[in-house]
């Protein structure tokens, strides 16, 4: 294994091929999110924006796409921003090791629904910066997408990135709508 030393922090950094070595390969089809009884493999722990405001459901039994429980995600403030980023380990904003090898990967795909209709919600995944100790190797981001009250499928193409170290797999963002947000999510899933 090769280390780095950085003399102007102190730090000491794995060169990228130990790196990707202490990176947990994933097995295909990875999930993030399907069932609140499930382990989870990305923790959502990272909260972005006004928090306070911001309320997440893993054991909502309202209307699943299916199994038992979907994800209830509640943005309450009528200004601002609120996201939440799901991470590994948890609270990793680049600075821990962690994360997943995710080669193979050839989608990041996710069904939503709104509770009113109307949702105006982003989706992205690999939100810290290459030049972290720890950084995501990729991003991928849905922009804006506006949710219906019956559910669908999003996918983000994974084709041609490196998805050899994801330490952030999946993030929700959303702006102030004027009112409180209510949506859900089920079954987030690498393949």
């Amino acid at each position: 294994m090769k280390i780095n030393i950085c003399p102007l922090l102190g730090l000491f950094l794995l060169s990228g091929a130990a790196h990707a070595d202490a990176v947990k390969k994933a097995v295909l089809p990875l999930t993030v999110y399907a069932e609140a009884s499930e382990p989870a493999t990305f923790i959502p722990s990272g909260y972005m924006g006004s928090t306070g405001a911001i309320k997440m459901n893993p054991a909502c039994t309202v209307q699943p796409h299916s199994g038992k429980t979907c994800l209830e995600a509640q943005y309450t403030a009528t200004k601002n921003w609120g996201g939440v980023v799901w991470q590994n380990p948890a609270n990793n904003w680049g600075a821990k090791t962690g994360g997943y090898n995710l080669s193979g990967a050839k989608t990041l795909s996710f069904w939503a629904r709104g509770a009113k209709g109307g949702e105006v919600v982003s989706f992205v995944y690999g939100l810290v910066a290459k030049n972290k100790p720890n950084g995501d190797t990729s991003t991928g981001k849905l922009d804006s997408v506006h949710l219906t009250t019956a559910w669908k499928k999003y996918t983000i193409s994974l084709a041609g990135h490196n998805m050899s170290h994801i330490i952030t797999g999946f993030a929700w963002t959303l702006a102030a709508q004027g009112k409180p947000v209510t949506f859900y999510l089920d079954d987030i899933r690498y393949s």
